[in-house]
């Protein structure tokens, strides 16, 4: 069974990673374009509105599309109940979404936040509809049309943002993009997966609640989760102003790519392939291993380039206005190092069905990292940055290994295995490239300054494939794959 799972999943993540470099591309591309038609201070107002929206979002749908991946077994009408479930849900806080819109602007005080939360708050329900359709589409490992429904969604969704930036739309450009692209990513996976919801009246609502209890602790997390990620911006538009908390989060934003395109499309692998090996410990954590090793090696390359080569990077995509994100920039790519091994933790708690610990260590991460911040932003916006990345890295991380370790197969050992060492690796040679290396190529053009950055980061991953028995044996793989495709 091991042997049969790992097939699969080796194969779906392989496609899921070339959909995720796509996606990595346009989302570069996107920041790009929209950094040069709407300056920080407009960016801010958009910045200013995403932790409420982002918690509605993840309250919204309470968790239930995770329970369709995770249950051993479902049928058609448990699925439904937890779609008129999620429905419901969703409805909720898109009302309580807009109402909050009066109070957000209050605290910030910044009347032009009011019309944005309102607008965004409708694209909670198709939000809610997308998740359910792509749940059920993981479940059944059909990872290609999941991934690709997504991407083509996100392309349109782009398109709309840069002719509505271009017609002078400014921030409203970002608000279409969040509504269009969830709506569209709705239409699509409905399509593809060729599935119906029974009738409200047809469903036993009651059958669900077991899935309620699970989703609601995974909801608290994803909440908690949102809280934690956002809580820079906050901070820095209450402390500071519009324009620092468009730059905390658009260096949040750049620096979070990796893990965002690579790492989170995984899940739809990696939560399947587990949960079916939950009772088997031993099977569990060689699944584990295997797949966040990999994971790695595709994500910290990339999340070490964009460390050492912040500053060209910035100027690059983001141009002159934005120069005061590259420090900041530098000090969330190093906290993005954590990512892997952490998400990976995450989908075993979810695998296992231990959802009520993974909430236990939010809500302490969020106590942390809060206090970090506020300590930090006493001393200016750079070093609240510095002091959210040391508190994750130093703090919290080796705080969700321990708790891991409690519910789940994943002992520290495993976690090392898995991605300790890599993260390691990473970090040092960050911090060489950009203490070392990159001061010396300064001088050089922008574009030449990635090009030798870039190459020292693939030299040194070359080497780390070469020596590895077992990451040769996947890159051949892959290659082979590949060329089987490019003759076809």
């Amino acid at each position: 069974m091991e042997q049969q799972l790992g097939r699969r999943a080796g194969r779906a993540s392989i496609f899921v990673l070339a959909i995720s470099i796509l996606k990595i591309a346009q989302q570069i591309g996107s920041i790009a374009i929209i950094a040069r038609l709407i300056p920080p201070e407009d960016y801010g107002i958009f910045a200013m509105a995403l932790p409420g929206v982002m918690i509605a979002l993840a309250l919204s749908n309470f968790g239930l599309p995770q329970a369709i991946v995770q249950r051993r077994t479902i049928n058609h009408m448990h699925v439904s109940a937890l779609f008129w479930l999620n429905l419901a849900f969703a409805s909720v806080m898109m009302v309580v979404l807009a109402a909050l819109a009066w109070p957000a602007a209050a605290y910030y005080g910044e009347p032009r936040v009011v019309p944005v939360f309102q607008v965004i708050s409708l694209s909670l329900l198709f939000s809610a509809m997308s998740s359910q359709y792509l749940s059920i589409l993981r479940r059944t490992l059909r990872i290609r049309a999941a991934e690709l429904s997504t991407l083509v969604a996100e392309l349109l969704g782009l398109a709309v943002a840069v002719i509505a930036a271009l017609w002078g739309l400014s921030y409203w450009a970002l608000v279409l993009q969040q509504l269009v692209t969830p709506i569209l990513k709705t239409v699509f996976m409905a399509v593809q997966c060729r599935w119906w919801p029974s009738a409200p009246h047809n469903v036993r609502f009651r059958d669900a609640m077991g899935s309620v209890s699970f989703g609601g602790f995974v909801a608290g997390f994803a909440i908690l989760h949102r809280l934690t990620e956002y809580s820079g911006t906050v901070v820095a538009g209450s402390f500071f102003t519009p324009a620092a908390a468009g730059l905390f989060y658009r260096a949040r934003n750049l620096a979070g790519i990796p893990p965002l395109r690579l790492i989170i499309p995984l899940s739809g692998v990696f939560v399947p392939t587990l949960s079916r090996l939950q009772d088997t410990p031993e099977e569990f954590r060689r699944m584990f291993v295997r797949l966040i090793s990999r994971a790695n090696l595709a994500l910290l390359p990339i999340a070490v380039f964009v460390a050492a080569a912040s500053d060209p990077l910035v100027a690059l995509l983001m141009g002159p206005d934005w120069s005061e994100a590259a420090p900041l920039l530098f000090w969330m790519s190093l906290f993005t190092l954590r990512e892997g091994g952490t998400s990976g933790l995450q989908f075993a708690f979810i695998a296992c069905g231990k959802s009520r610990a993974l909430f236990g260590f939010a809500a302490l991460r969020l106590v942390l990292v809060a206090g970090a911040l506020a300590a930090g932003a006493q001393h200016g916006l750079l070093a609240m940055a510095v002091a959210y990345t040391l508190c994750e890295l130093l703090i919290t991380l080796p705080l969700m290994v321990a708790v891991a370790h409690r519910v789940t197969p994943i002992s520290p050992r495993v976690f090392l295995a898995g991605s300790g060492l890599d993260m390691i690796l990473a970090a040092a040679l960050a911090a060489v490239l950009a203490w070392g290396v990159a001061p010396l190529v300064t001088g050089l053009p922008v574009l030449a300054q990635l090009v030798v950055l870039g190459a020292a980061v693939a030299g040194v991953y070359g080497v780390r494939v070469a020596i590895s028995k077992d990451l040769r044996g996947d890159v051949r793989r892959v290659l082979e794959s590949v060329l089987r495709r490019a003759k076809a």
